[in-house]
């Protein structure tokens, strides 16, 4: 089978360019991962894997709870039987958001909990390296 990532970009994609052209790509964002969030349970990732429910009943038991476009997106994923890509697809989604809007994420794993002018400056650095606005994710190992 091919790579998630690569099976979960051309959804992504899709999603990204009809979020941009519908000024609605925060909306999207915090849709899709929300959604990848929920997929990600044991629970309903044992629902999405039985043979009991077809993913496309899965969808439209919440598809009247939520925006038609968004709805209708999530069908087309169910019909393909890919709702297990949705954390990949919010994933993927946020990639291209990320690289739109010239932003990215750095990871950084510290030894000890760093003071706010420490991380100021980690992050000053790496803007000015990169030539793009940084955000932290800062984790304590």
């Amino acid at each position: 089978m091919a790579n998630v990532s690569v099976i979960a970009k051309p959804y992504a994609k899709a999603a990204f360019e009809f979020a941009n052209e519908h000024n609605a790509i925060e909306q999207w964002s915090n849709e899709l991962g929300a959604f990848a969030g929920i997929v990600e349970t044991d629970a309903v990732a044992n629902i999405i894997a039985s043979p009991m429910l077809s993913q496309s009943e899965i969808v439209a038991t919440v598809k009247d709870q939520l925006n038609q476009k968004f709805a209708n997106f999530l069908s087309l994923i169910a019909k393909n039987k890919k709702l297990e890509l949705l954390p990949s697809i919010a994933l993927q989604f946020e990639n291209i958001k990320n690289a739109q809007s010239n932003n990215n994420f750095a990871n950084v794993t510290l030894a000890y909990k760093a003071s706010a002018e420490l991380l100021e400056n980690i992050k000053l650095s790496l803007e000015k390296k990169f030539g793009c606005s940084i955000e932290l994710d800062v984790k304590i190992d």
